[in-house]
């Protein structure tokens, strides 16, 4: 199995964890670091929306909460009438662990049906250059 098929298989598993009683939009992610570990993350839904995580911000926490800090794949998976991209808030996270090779796949229920690079979803990312005086 390659890599991102095993990636695939454990975001669509993680999907099933959402909690989601507000939405019923339930998305899986699955990152694989640098290292080859997989850290997998769901939504989760809070009745004050704001206060809620989307699957690809779990999935960060968790492969940070190991000690890693750089992601080589995500996948991102859900059931929709067409692929759903990271929100942009996420874009921005992925982005933080990310370099110019890191890949997000997007999925559906069927597989990965495209591939992008961070650059590619997020061209005028915010960096620490931003933060210099």
């Amino acid at each position: 199995m390659s890599a991102v098929s095993e990636l695939y298989e454990q975001a669509l598993a993680v999907r099933t964890c959402a909690y989601i009683p507000y939405s019923k939009f339930a998305v899986g992610a699955a990152i694989m670091s640098a290292s080859g570990k997989i850290y997998t993350g769901c939504n989760v839904e809070n009745v004050s929306y704001p206060c809620g995580t989307c699957a690809e911000a779990g999935a960060i926490a968790a492969m940070n909460a190991a000690g890693e800090r750089l992601i080589q794949d995500i996948v991102v998976v859900a059931d929709s009438s067409s692929l759903i991209s990271p929100c942009g808030a996420c874009l921005q996270r992925i982005f933080e662990f990310s370099d110019k090779n890191t890949k997000i796949h997007l999925a559906d229920l069927a597989g990965v049906k495209k591939t992008y690079t961070i650059a590619e979803l997020l061209p005028a990312a915010f960096d620490e250059k931003e933060l210099r005086r």
